[in-house]
């Protein structure tokens, strides 16, 4: 298993995998040439990611470190420190913390905000039915830019397929996690902010793997089924 490998997953989706082997391969190549910024930049940002791959590394005490021979324990177990620390970074809301900035800016909030809107999540009954088997929410208190909007944290289950809607207004969604296929099969992933405009419709499919949670805010949407319209009106949407 390669270092990279150990990185928490919050963190590995945080580093686009096609932007890192572009990356490589300008470093291989010594850099952009005649470009001297452009290649600090290059370097900065490597340097960066292998710092946080030797701590965490080190935090685990890989097989064959002094650490992990010193403790006694077997090479292949966990450090007790690294037990900690991954469970720090994988608990709400530190596991999204590389989308903090992009919540903030969809929910027109501070990050401080959102930190403490996703905060709530980490309580399984702050989670409600949303009206279709396989999706729970949790209402968030946005800005004034959203305040006509309905602004959610939504969960759907592994596999769900979403019916065909029609947006009457517009609609933006932040996937914090897990991922979702298009009608048009284009997939979104954690970290992707996507938008859709008054008139433009369309239906998706929730990957079977895991489920998906996004941070949403909709100005306004009809279903193409009539009974979800009921539906819909009933529950106020």
């Amino acid at each position: 298993m390669s270092e990279r490998a150990l990185l928490p997953a919050f963190v590995r989706e945080a580093f686009d995998p096609e932007a890192l082997r572009e990356l490589d391969a300008a470093l291989d190549a010594g850099g952009p040439r005649g470009d001297a910024s452009a290649e600090a930049q290059l370097i900065d940002a490597e340097r960066q990611l292998l710092a946080l791959e030797d701590a965490l590394c080190v935090a685990r005490a890989l097989p064959g470190s002094t650490a992990s021979h010193a403790a006694g324990t077997s090479p292949d177990a966990p450090a007790p420190s690294f037990a900690r620390l991954e469970a720090a970074l994988n608990d709400v809301p530190t596991r999204y913390a590389p989308f903090f900035s992009r919540a903030a800016e969809l929910f027109d909030l501070t990050e401080d905000a959102v930190r403490a809107e996703l905060a709530r999540l980490r309580a399984p009954k702050v989670w409600s039915f949303a009206g279709l088997p396989g999706i729970t929410q949790v209402p968030v208190r946005g800005g004034p830019r959203v305040a006509a909007a309905e602004t959610l944290f939504v969960r759907f289950a592994p596999g769900l397929r979403f019916p065909a809607h029609r947006h009457t207004g517009l609609e933006r969604v932040l996937v914090l996690e897990g991922s979702y296929e298009d009608d048009t099969g284009i997939v979104h992933r954690a970290g992707e902010l996507r938008e859709w405009r008054p008139g433009s419709a369309h239906s998706f499919r929730v990957s079977p793997a895991e489920p998906c949670i996004i941070a949403s805010v909709v100005f306004g949407r009809r279903f193409d089924a009539w009974p979800l319209r009921v539906l819909s009106a009933l529950l106020g949407r």
